[in-house]
């Protein structure tokens, strides 16, 4: 039970940060662009909090149509109106239907003494909502009501009672003629608004690099000497002895098992260069990893144990830290590129893991290395979302790129919203099934009791 409720409560917030860090990135950018964003949700409904910000003028013409109310006259401020919204030929938005919601219009007859009545204005005839798909359809509070205008406060910004991660809502996402909706703008606005996601996660680990080099943390040195050597071993090939002390890998010097451990993972495949002292004298051998399915990393053939060892409290300068965060995350990025080349240079194939999976790695880092452990795990799978989303999978990012690059080539001619729609319809469905046979096999290992760990 301890287990699961630490797998959870590290799982939850991991997700929330992953998801929100992405789809700020999409917000953010869209903003910028002027792409018109509808929403920006922490969890997912239904809704506990809600707020509207903005100042987005609508001009209100003698075609605008009105439900709830009988006229401009009835708008109120502070009331919350939902309008569909089109746009004339200087690029103002022109209020269609401006439609006051049943709380909305039951308050209002309250204030005005009034229930319900012949006073009530008819119901809208279906005809002037038949172009609706063409319409910006926006919600917000009026924050003033001028002559032939309303302005409204409709970015929305919400918390939701589901925290499983976040979501962004842009205007017109598949439907170019939607005013100013995502679909309506260029080929190098929709492909900056769809990579700003993957490029948040992978900006995310320089963050929390940064913080993690800067807090003090115990570490265990010593001298990295060989205990064991493996038979037909590329250790034992390359003439690695028992009790030999490994000093450095490379020019890098090594002061625990960590820091080989890292070393063999990041050359793995080619020549390491090793200085050995043994019997009192220095010697450089090169060894060569090979990557070994069942362990699924980069292996040499030894066991070492760590001699005259103790331990060291260190922390980074922020300046120093930001600097090295750099060359974390690309040691990270190396690490995950090494994994899968030697799953497939093996025959093997990548470890992967679904959800549950994944709720068990978060708990298993944060069990054993707190704070410290959640946040490096956070950092793997941010660089995994990344790296996940920019490939061109249908429904993710990279898939939507896809038909954004198909465009650019096809030079402005675009593949239909529908034909589009059905390649990610189809490849969600392939998503979600590959989802459930990984956490199939995630809840056999949960059965069998194996770690990620070890």
């Amino acid at each position: 039970m301890e287990t699961f409720l630490i797998a959870v409560g590290a799982m939850i917030p991991m997700l929330v940060v992953l998801v929100v860090v992405h789809e700020f990135g999409h917000y953010a950018t869209a903003r910028k662009l002027g792409v018109k964003v509808l929403e920006f949700g922490v969890g997912f409904p239904p809704r506990a909090y809600t707020l509207y910000t903005g100042k987005t003028r609508v001009l209100i013409s003698s075609d605008t149509r009105f439900i709830n109310l009988t006229g401009p006259s009835d708008i109120k401020l502070g009331s919350l109106v939902k309008v569909s919204s089109g746009e004339d030929s200087q690029g103002n938005l022109v209020a269609r239907v401006i439609e006051l919601p049943p709380a909305g219009k039951s308050l209002l007859a309250r204030l005005a003494g009034k229930g319900k009545s012949d006073q009530d204005p008819a119901p809208v005839q279906p005809d002037v909502l038949s172009d609706s798909d063409e319409l910006l359809k926006h919600e917000g509070k009026v924050r003033a009501v001028e002559d032939g205008s309303i302005v409204l406060a409709d970015m929305l910004y919400t918390m939701n009672w589901a925290p499983l991660g976040g979501f962004v809502r842009l205007a017109g996402e598949s439907n170019p003629a939607v005013p100013r909706s995502l679909a309506g703008k260029g080929v190098g606005t929709r492909f900056l608004v769809l990579v700003a996601g993957p490029l948040m996660n992978a900006i995310l680990p320089i963050a929390f690099f940064t913080v993690l080099l800067m807090m003090p943390q115990e570490i265990l040195v010593g001298q990295v000497a060989v205990d064991e050597v493996t038979e037909g071993s590329p250790a034992q090939s390359a003439g690695i002895k028992q009790h030999d002390i490994i000093l450095s890998s490379d020019g890098r010097l090594i002061e625990n098992a960590g820091d080989l451990i890292r070393y063999i993972n990041l050359n793995g495949g080619a020549s390491m260069e090793w200085l050995v002292l043994r019997g009192g004298r220095q010697q450089v051998i090169n060894v060569r990893p090979e990557f070994v399915g069942e362990e699924g990393r980069w292996l040499v053939g030894i066991a070492t144990r760590l001699d005259n060892s103790h331990i060291e409290k260190r922390s980074q300068a922020p300046w120093t830290a930001f600097g090295n965060s750099f060359v974390n995350t690309w040691e990270l990025l190396r690490l995950v590129k090494q994994g899968i080349f030697g799953a497939f240079s093996s025959g093997s194939s990548p470890q992967l893991s679904g959800p549950i999976g994944i709720a068990q790695i978060a708990g298993e880092f944060t069990k054993e290395g707190g704070l410290q452990g959640w946040m490096a795990i956070t950092i793997l799978l941010s660089i995994n979302l990344a790296i996940l989303n920019i490939l061109p999978i249908p429904m993710l990012d990279g898939g939507r790129l896809v038909f954004v690059l198909l465009e650019w080539l096809r030079r402005g001619k675009r593949v239909p919203p529908d034909k589009e729609g059905l390649v990610h319809l189809v490849g969600f469905v392939a998503l979600i099934g590959f989802i459930i046979l990984i956490s199939a096999n995630d809840i056999n290992r949960l059965i069998q009791g194996q770690s990620f760990l070890g």
